[in-house]
């Protein structure tokens, strides 16, 4: 049991780095729901605002989906899989109540990822 907690305290304490209005801003990586890409900049979306940082994609991408409940669900869209509290056939209902929808080609496999990392999760892979 203890090893269990320390872990999760430690996952919990993992952060990103991000230029936001000139000011670096540290974020919390369990505390993001998602992110996406609008108007040239990553907005990474949390459950009390919206921090908007000017990056390419593919940079950006490379601080999140080295974590395991990271998935990408379609075209510069990053999803938190600790976030999921449903998966419809289409799409993923967050835990905001939102909806973000599965890209049609990789379907079968963004539902395999996650049948995956919940397994995962639940017997203490992670």
């Amino acid at each position: 049991m203890d090893y269990y907690l320390s872990m999760r305290t430690h996952r919990c304490s993992h952060y990103i780095e991000v230029k936001e209005s000139r000011v670096m801003v540290k974020i919390l990586v369990d505390t993001i729901l998602y992110t996406d890409y609008f108007n040239h900049y990553i907005q990474i979306h949390l459950a009390d605002r919206i921090i908007k940082t000017y990056m390419r994609f593919e940079e950006f991408s490379k601080l999140l989906l080295c974590y395991p409940q990271f998935i990408s669900c379609y075209r510069n869209c990053i999803i938190n899989l600790d976030k999921v509290i449903r998966l419809e056939k289409t799409s993923f209902v967050l835990t905001s109540g939102e909806h973000l929808p599965i890209t049609r080609g990789l379907r079968l496999q963004i539902h395999q990822q996650y049948a995956d990392y919940q397994f995962r999760k639940i017997n203490g892979g992670l």
